[in-house]
């Protein structure tokens, strides 16, 4: 599942749409798929799936999903736009998308097989993301943050930490920082200055592996992320080397 390649990070729109293979999820009809990153390994992979005909079988691999654009009724449930979806290895499936179809973040944890049989059902679970209250950002640790950077977490437990994170306009964070843990992150919206690297925008992903510094972050407009770990993070913060200060590094990233 984490085996992977660095990505840091990319902007999905630039990835071409691909078929999913026959036998993976997707395959039916005439959903398409970008995959923006994936283990060699055990064939877990990350991608942006639209799905415009019904699904219907048995999904072999864990998967996380966020719900990007449409909507669609999944097993009897209405999911919409900002819906969080776990679905457990083995779980039968019953997806209609809605008559605009359905464009999934999905994070599986094994290569997506996916055909006709029988499973369970009720291995799934849907959460309504904008019904949770946000809270203030716990990633720092004794470090106190700026006022603004928030959080929701929506799964917890001895495998994942799964959360949405979102700054407020203006936020900022002048050093650089790095994680003890895994780390997997999509832009649902807004613009974040991670360092040297450049803005990241709505669409962009990264996956980085744990100690990999980034920052200073700084976000002009704003910004929400759908983010998937090993653990809850805690970080190591550093000084930035000359010339990359914060708003040094603004300056050029926002030429725009």
């Amino acid at each position: 599942m984490w085996n992977r390649s660095d990505v840091d990070f990319i902007d999905s729109a630039d990835v071409p749409w691909e078929r999913p293979a026959e036998g993976e999820f997707g395959f039916l009809g005439g959903g398409r798929k970008r995959v923006l990153s994936r283990d060699l390994g055990d064939g877990a992979e990350t991608a942006v799936q639209r799905v415009v005909d019904p699904q219907r079988g048995v999904l072999a691999a864990e998967l996380d999903a966020y719900v990007l654009a449409g909507g669609g009724v999944l097993n009897g449930e209405t999911i919409e736009v900002n819906d969080y979806v776990h679905i457990a290895a083995g779980a039968e499936l019953d997806l209609v998308p809605g008559v605009r179809g359905l464009v999934l973040y999905c994070g599986f944890w094994t290569t997506p097989v996916f055909g006709p049989g029988e499973g369970d059902p009720g291995a799934i679970s849907v959460t309504h993301t904008e019904r949770l209250q946000w809270t203030p950002a716990t990633w720092s640790g004794e470090v106190e943050l700026r006022p603004g950077a928030m959080l929701k977490t929506l799964r917890k437990d001895d495998r994942a930490y799964i959360y949405l994170a979102a700054m407020m306009p203006g936020w900022r964070s002048e050093s650089e920082e790095s994680h003890p843990v895994y780390e997997e992150s999509y832009k649902i919206y807004g613009d974040v200055l991670m360092g040297a690297r450049g803005v990241m925008r709505e669409g962009s992903y990264f996956f980085r592996s744990p100690g990999i510094f980034h920052g200073p972050l700084y976000s002009r407009g704003g910004t929400m992320s759908f983010i998937r770990s090993d653990a809850a993070t805690t970080t190591e913060y550093r000084d930035p080397a000359p010339g990359g200060a914060w708003d040094e590094l603004a300056r050029q990233a926002y030429v725009d």
